[in-house]
C-alpha cells in the first residue's frame, strides 16, 4: 500500500474504531475484534474477518504499510460502516460502482489533508 493510501487507510481505520467503540484507535484484543466484525456486519450487511481487522489495526499502529493490502471491496465496506450506509443493491449504487464509498471517502480525506 502506497504512502498516500496508507494515510487515508489509517484515517479510515481510526474512524471505524472510534465509531464502534467511542475511543481513539488502540490495540484490538481478540474479543473486541470479534465485536467489531459483528458491528460492521450489522451496519453494512457484509462480513469482515476479525483477524483481518486485527491485522489492519496492528499494521496501522506499527506504521507499516507493507504488511497490509486490503481490497477495494474491504475498503468500501469499512467506508460504508463509517457512513452508516447499508448496501442496498439499488440502481444508484450500481451506476456509481460498488467501490464508490471508498473512493468518496478517500477524496474527502485527501481534500481535507490538502486544506490543512
Amino acid at each position: 500500500m502506497g504512502t498516500k493510501d496508507f494515510t487515508v487507510f489509517r484515517t479510515l481505520i481510526a474512524d471505524v474504531y472510534t465509531k464502534a467503540f467511542g475511543e481513539p484507535l488502540a490495540k484490538l484484543p481478540h474479543g473486541k475484534a470479534q465485536t467489531l466484525s459483528w458491528m460492521i456486519h450489522e451496519i453494512t450487511g457484509e462480513l469482515l474477518s476479525h483477524k483481518s481487522l486485527s491485522n489492519y489495526i496492528h499494521a496501522i499502529l506499527k506504521g507499516d504499510p507493507g504488511r497490509i493490502n486490503p481490497t477495494d471491496a474491504t475498503l468500501s465496506i469499512l467506508a460504508r460502516f463509517v457512513s452508516g450506509e447499508k448496501e442496498t443493491g439499488g440502481r444508484h449504487e450500481m451506476r456509481m460502482g460498488i467501490y464508490a464509498p471508498w473512493y468518496k471517502y478517500r477524496v474527502r480525506v485527501l481534500a481535507g489533508n490538502l486544506a490543512a
